[in-house]
């Protein structure tokens, strides 16, 4: 029993550091007022807290939408020739090489000379020998001038009745050589008959005719282009109408794709195309210039030509092109941008922007469309669309309705068919 004391106060102790320290202490009423309070705060703020979600506009816009029709094909130039010695000869010097740039009228190999100055010469002596037939008979030569207006108006009448259909081809020419035959005997043509007889009139032609010849000794370039396939070397001799080299305008080309028949649809000269060229990674601008009045009967395709400068060379004849060209134009049409719409429930909706900047979902009818834009041809529920109201293009698969927004970005419309058109980025048809 002596005992007793000792163990209940040991087991009070062991009892006691098991206990949390302040236990057995009791709050005070600030305390429980301090807690209560924060608990309160808490739950308000968890319920009037309102996650907005951040997504980005576009406006909705009436304008033309504009459907492009693809076509793949090639690149050409338009102006290509061999070049041909026109005269016989031996070469003496060949002025240009392989892929050198040449412009118009420049000298590319030269032919000997010689031969074709002495009979420029000769030809000349010809017609100084002519002249002096001429001088030495001329006083005899006396023109009758009227006989000469009388058979010109009489011509002009014959002709004029011919192409009335008085007469047939036939008559008029047996009344010209009529005609012909009088006016000489009266005169009319005394002068030119003169010439013949004193052999004036061959001798001009053979001197202009060598002049000419002299004159083609210098092959030159008929147009400015790249020189490629030089086929002669000095002392090689040509016997005439043989190419020397062939001359590209590469300053210009063109390309010829080919179209479905199935999407000429409005296809037409003038409109505006792209034109992706994947061997340089370029993207032009260009346009229709030329659609072919026929189809192939094998591919039931139609040739469409586009042209566009090519200053600095970098694209070559026979390289492959893909064209995009503005095959259908669909006029005044209420279009939004083709991110702002989805499909829950098998049906369309947009959601808009409400004036309180919240998410309004609207079901929708949707018609045409591109690779930007679509139509929207009739609203369901939910309120109305119009030109210049916002509507959400991104963040907007789990979406809301009456979600509250945080919008970020306004994109900006983006037509690159109808609006690079009308700041003057698309070339002008060629003529």
């Amino acid at each position: 029993m002596a005992h007793g004391p000792a163990l209940v106060l040991a087991a009070a102790l062991v009892l006691g550091g098991l206990l949390p320290a302040g236990c057995g202490k009791r709050p005070t009423g600030g305390e429980v007022a301090a807690d209560s309070t924060a608990a309160a705060d808490t739950a308000r703020g968890e319920i009037s807290a309102e996650k907005s979600v951040k997504v980005d506009v576009a406006e909705v816009r009436r304008a033309d939408l504009v459907v492009p029709v693809r076509a793949d094909g090639a690149i050409r130039t338009f102006r290509s020739v061999q070049v041909r010695a026109r005269i016989p000869g031996e070469i003496v010097e060949v002025a240009v090489r392989d892929g050198d740039l040449v412009r118009q009228g420049q000298v590319l190999a030269r032919i000997d000379p010689r031969a074709y100055r002495l009979a420029l010469e000769e030809a000349r002596a010809r017609h100084v020998q002519a002249l002096s037939l001429i001088a030495a008979e001329g006083d005899s030569v006396v023109v009758n001038l009227a006989a000469r207006d009388s058979f010109t108006a009489r011509q002009q009448r014959l002709a004029s009745r011919a192409q009335a259909g008085e007469m047939s081809g036939e008559r008029q020419r047996d009344q010209l050589l009529a005609l012909e035959l009088a006016a000489l005997r009266d005169g009319a043509f005394r002068d030119e008959a003169f010439a013949q007889r004193t052999g004036l009139t061959e001798a001009r032609v053979a001197e202009e005719r060598a002049k000419l010849d002299l004159a083609n000794t210098e092959i030159r370039a008929p147009f400015a282009g790249t020189v490629h396939g030089v086929a002669v070397v000095p002392g090689s001799v040509l016997a005439g109408s043989e190419a020397m080299c062939q001359l590209f305008d590469n300053g210009r080309l063109e390309a010829i794709v080919n179209v479905l028949e199935a999407d000429l649809g409005d296809l037409a000269p003038g409109r505006p195309a792209l034109l992706a060229i994947p061997a340089t990674g370029d993207t032009l601008r260009a346009r229709i210039d030329v659609l072919s009045p026929r189809l192939d009967d094998q591919s039931r395709t139609c040739e469409a030509i586009l042209r566009f400068a090519n200053p600095a060379g970098r694209w070559r004849p026979g390289m492959f092109v893909r064209a995009e060209m503005a095959g259908w134009i669909h006029r005044d049409l209420l279009l939004v941008p083709r991110e702002a719409v989805l499909v829950r429930d098998e049906r369309p909706l947009v959601f808009k922007v409400s004036s309180d900047g919240r998410a309004q979902w609207l079901y929708v009818d949707v018609g045409r469309q591109n690779d930007r834009w679509t139509e929207i041809t009739a609203v369901h529920s939910g309120g109305e669309l119009l030109p210049g109201d916002r509507v959400v293009v991104s963040n907007h698969l789990t979406l809301a309705h009456e979600a509250r927004l945080d919008i970020g970005l306004t994109v900006a419309p983006d037509d690159r068919w109808l609006d690079s058109d009308r700041d003057g980025a698309w070339p002008e048809p060629t003529p």
